[in-house]
């Protein structure tokens, strides 16, 4: 049971003095306990100096009591009050006014009333909520989380593609790049060939005129047969 203390007075001039009369609960509510239906009684409490602290059933959300003020006046006022479990004294004044048939807080009774959406999945949710931002949009959460892995099992497909592609495309590369320097190698081979031939090939020209001038050079002088040398004559 929650205890609340309650304090009233009376304005005078200048100040206050305490209230006499009584104070009267009235339960709005009855609730099951295991297979007993609990009706709890209403009851008064008197005021000394002005104050008292009541131990009251707590209602919670299924019902509410109504607290009459009787301050020794004909005048007398009811509120309508929730009270909630607690080991602690509240103070009257921190009570919730409620509306004693919806149960509801009196500051928001006179508001418009809640609109509620359900939606397959977050996303469904979020566009919906875009258009209509002034209703509340419920969404399965389990959906959501089978939503969010398929995009995750998806985003690691994609990856996986691409970084096969990537691989592929750095042997190709790296294929294309050792083929290049092949045949550069290949290339500068046959130039070494070239330039060797060329060398073997100067060597035999330079030594085939070297012969051809030596016979031209050496060769002895001859006398034709049936000539006569004129100086072999008498004078």
């Amino acid at each position: 049971m929650a205890t609340i203390h309650i304090k009233l007075a009376n304005p005078t001039n200048g100040g206050t003095t305490p209230c006499t009369g009584t104070i009267r609960f009235t339960p709005i509510h009855r609730h099951n306990r295991g297979d007993t239906v609990i009706v709890p009684k209403p009851f008064e409490v008197t005021l000394t100096n002005g104050e008292a602290n009541v131990k009251v059933i707590e209602s919670d959300h299924r019902g509410c009591w109504a607290i009459t003020e009787l301050p020794g006046t004909p005048q007398e006022y009811t509120r309508y009050v929730q009270i909630p479990t607690t080991s602690e004294t509240l103070e009257y004044t921190d009570l919730i006014d409620v509306n004693p048939s919806t149960l509801l807080p009196t500051t928001v009774t006179a508001g418009p009333l809640l609109q509620i959406a359900l939606a397959a999945d977050a996303q469904a949710a979020l566009a919906y909520s875009r258009t209509h931002p002034e209703t509340l949009v419920l969404y399965s959460e389990e959906a959501s989380i089978n939503a969010m892995a398929a995009t995750v099992a998806d985003i690691a497909a994609v990856r996986s593609a691409a970084q096969t592609q990537a691989n592929h495309a750095t042997g190709s590369a790296q294929t294309a790049a050792a083929a290049a320097e092949t045949a550069a190698q290949n290339l500068q081979s046959i130039e070494n060939t070239a330039q060797q031939i060329g060398v073997v090939v100067d060597a035999i020209t330079n030594a085939a005129e070297s012969s051809s001038g030596s016979q031209t050079t050496d060769a002895p002088e001859t006398t034709p047969e049936g000539t006569t040398n004129e100086n072999s004559g008498e004078e």
